[in-house]
């Protein structure tokens, strides 16, 4: 397997995980073990808008980490999350082989220092031992490994005149013009848009879409069983 190459973005959240204490540590560890409502239960799983962000709440309550940290950290935590499942290997294998990274990094204030290692590693092991938001973090993944994913959308009715020959006589018609506005995110952060013309027409069928994917979604979730579904987050919105 090829050495592992930690991203630049999430390197001095790495580093900065040496400076955690232990209770620090144990506060994020209980909130990853907890992570998100409906996990525990019969009902759908809420995923967070960004892993991270459960991180982040276990650090808000800590007094001993500096505010301007926490993004990085946090970040960083659910970073390792998903880098150990594209690796598919133990937690343990996987602990050594971010040592080894973060050992040989060319910037020598983030650097891990050798006499560091054993320390560094224990708290690493405490936080990447929660299966739960070890499956969150896949499923947060799976949802949103798409080239584009929906954020927000506005129809926009109006009303556009027909006119005659003789302009002075007004209107001899109208037609009304449903305006579908998309709004929809490109890879991790880029924000697009597109409008299309809809008639009346193109509204019943859209509304027909939609509730024969709503009937499908609901058929899937019987099928299922026990298993937990997951709602797509709005990463974005």
């Amino acid at each position: 397997m090829p050495n592992l190459n930690i991203p630049e973005r999430f390197r001095a959240g790495l580093s900065k995980i040496r400076e955690l204490n232990e209770s620090s540590v144990e506060q994020i560890k209980l909130a990853l073990e907890k992570p998100v409502s409906g996990f525990s239960s019969d009902e759908d799983v809420k995923l967070p808008n960004r892993p991270s962000d459960i991180p982040v709440t276990a650090l808000e309550s800590s007094r001993e980490t500096d505010k301007a940290d926490l993004r990085q950290i946090a970040e960083a935590v659910a970073g390792l999350y998903s880098a150990k499942a594209a690796r598919d290997v133990d937690v343990e294998a996987f602990a050594d082989q971010v040592c080894d990274a973060m050992e040989t990094l060319d910037s020598k204030e983030l650097r891990l220092p050798h006499a560091e290692r054993n320390e560094f590693r224990k708290k690493l092991l405490m936080l990447l031992s929660s299966e739960a938001f070890a499956i969150v973090s896949k499923a947060f993944d799976l949802a949103t490994e798409d080239e584009r994913t929906f954020c927000h959308a506005r129809i926009l009715t109006d009303v556009r005149p027909v006119f005659g020959s003789r302009i002075e006589e007004g209107p001899k018609g109208a037609v009304v013009v449903h305006l579908l506005k998309i709004d929809y995110h490109q890879g991790s952060s880029a924000h697009h848009h597109f409008y299309m013309a809809l008639d009346a027409d193109d509204l019943l069928e859209l509304r027909r879409v939609i509730d024969r994917a709503e009937a499908k979604a609901m058929n899937l979730r019987s099928v299922l069983g026990g298993l937990r579904v997951f709602g797509v987050p709005k990463e974005h919105k």
